[in-house]
């Protein structure tokens, strides 16, 4: 089975679904569609993905659970919570009973405080008494912060969205997962490959990035590790296709047999609940 473990689905309706702050630049501009990522994924052999809201709507889910009505069968749902609001973890909780399945915590999207200031600590506790996954949105200069919360809640499961920024606006000026690596020793880490279209100075499959991945799977291991396509690719890659993502881990990286399930599924499917697992 393969799960695509990184998407954004929105809507083009600012006026349905209102953005957090409509001058900003990063807005929705490509077809974000729950529709499209399906036909998407039937052609490329995907059988499940994840969905995260994405940080334009700011605190609101609306969209992220608004889609998975009815889609639950192949879609699971990350949601977004204001990590110093006092009503967090309790929205949390309701945000999980109506069916969402993870949540990603970063400080970018108007939360400017540290990832281990203890006015968050609630909402990170309620995620861990819940047994949901924390998607943690950070860069690799917040690294300590991120290793100060995966030290206080051990038995709760961390993934480091993007490895921490190796490429992008937040991007240190060299290639690395040096960061990344030193937090492989905790078990509770997992490591998303989603970087490597936008570390790559080469066209598909991206020759030149590849040895990041196999420090990061030597490191964490293919059972902590997962891929993603980032889509939809018209508004985050637009120079490489979702097919091609998945070719990258499917076909194009030198992975053994074994890797190749756990990063393409095995790894996602153990992260967070799914329609067949649900009560």
């Amino acid at each position: 089975m393969i799960v695509d473990g990184h998407t954004h689905l929105f809507s083009l309706d600012t006026e349905r679904y209102p953005l957090a702050n409509p001058e900003a630049d990063y807005r929705p501009e490509a077809d974000g569609s729950a529709e499209t990522l399906k036909q998407e994924m039937d052609a490329s052999g995907v059988d499940r993905a994840l969905t995260i809201t994405a940080g334009f709507y700011g605190w609101d889910n609306a969209t992220t659970m608004d889609i998975l009505r009815g889609r639950v069968d192949w879609l699971a749902g990350g949601v977004l919570v204001e990590p110093a609001s006092e009503d967090g973890p309790d929205e949390l909780t309701r945000l999980v009973e109506a069916g969402a399945s993870g949540i990603r915590i970063q400080r970018h999207l108007f939360h400017h405080r540290n990832l281990d200031d203890p006015v968050s600590t609630p909402l990170w506790r309620r995620a861990s008494d819940l047994n949901l996954t924390i998607d943690v949105n950070a860069s690799h200069p917040e690294y300590g912060c991120v290793e100060n919360r995966v030290r206080a809640f051990p038995e709760t499961r961390f993934v480091l969205d993007h490895c921490g920024y190796v490429s992008a606006a937040l991007a240190p000026s060299q290639n690395t997962v040096e960061p990344a690596l030193a937090l492989a020793r905790y078990p509770n880490t997992y490591a998303k490959l989603t970087f490597l279209p936008l570390a790559s100075k080469e066209p598909f499959p991206f020759n030149d990035v590849h040895w990041m991945v196999r420090e990061l799977v030597d490191a964490f291991g293919p059972e902590r590790c997962l891929f993603g396509t980032n889509f939809p690719q018209a508004q985050y890659s637009p120079h490489v296709s979702y097919k091609q993502i998945v070719a990258l881990f499917a076909e194009a990286i030198d992975l053994s047999p074994s890797e190749r399930e756990w990063i393409l599924g095995g790894t996602a499917l153990g992260l967070w609940r799914w329609s067949d697992e649900r009560t």
